[in-house]
């Protein structure tokens, strides 16, 4: 059940992910629940980066430290604090652009493919997704020392120690 669709798109628009049944590594879904993050919400920008249709967003397809090699994400994801991760979003330049930011909770969150578990990702997007936390830019209200994460083993939005070592995926706005 791996067939493949090639979808057509419009002249002017960005060619559209190919889009398989799969989008859970095998065995690791239910497919009794309805895709939240199906691949026909995605199009492809630029070779590592892809566009979420329903919130305008364009993602890095590679948490930082993974490298894209045109069909998923080598290497290990850097793992950092929170302060490093705000840091490392400003000064990060992918694509020749300079306005990669860490998502906010909802906008990660929205990446969350109920479907699947270890990760809860769409892997034909976002192959290689870190089965860890992700850091998101929202801190706790309460607390000065705790920022939200979403972590994929299970897709849900928690709140981690600002020390903790986690991987980031960094979006920006489309233009």
């Amino acid at each position: 059940m791996k067939a493949s669709i090639i979808l057509m798109t419009i002249a002017g628009c960005l060619p559209m992910l190919s889009v398989s049944a799969q989008t859970c590594r095998t065995g690791n879904e239910n497919p009794a629940i309805v895709a939240s993050t199906p691949s026909v919400e995605f199009v492809t920008t630029e070779g590592d980066e892809v566009w979420h249709k329903p919130t305008d967003l364009i993602w890095q397809r590679c948490a930082l430290g993974q490298t894209w090699d045109g069909k998923g994400c080598s290497g290990a994801p850097m793992l950092m604090n929170w302060e490093v991760a705000l840091q490392e979003a400003q000064m990060n330049a992918q694509g020749g652009h300079n306005d990669w930011r860490l998502p906010d909770r909802n906008e990660l969150d929205s990446l969350v493919e109920s479907r699947c578990f270890l990760p809860a990702s769409n892997e034909e997007v976002f192959p290689g997704t870190p089965l860890s936390g992700m850091w998101t830019s929202s801190p706790m209200t309460n607390t000065s020392d705790s920022a939200w994460i979403v972590n994929f083993d299970a897709g849900t939005l928690e709140p981690a120690a600002t020390s903790d070592l986690l991987a980031v995926r960094l979006v920006r706005n489309r233009q």
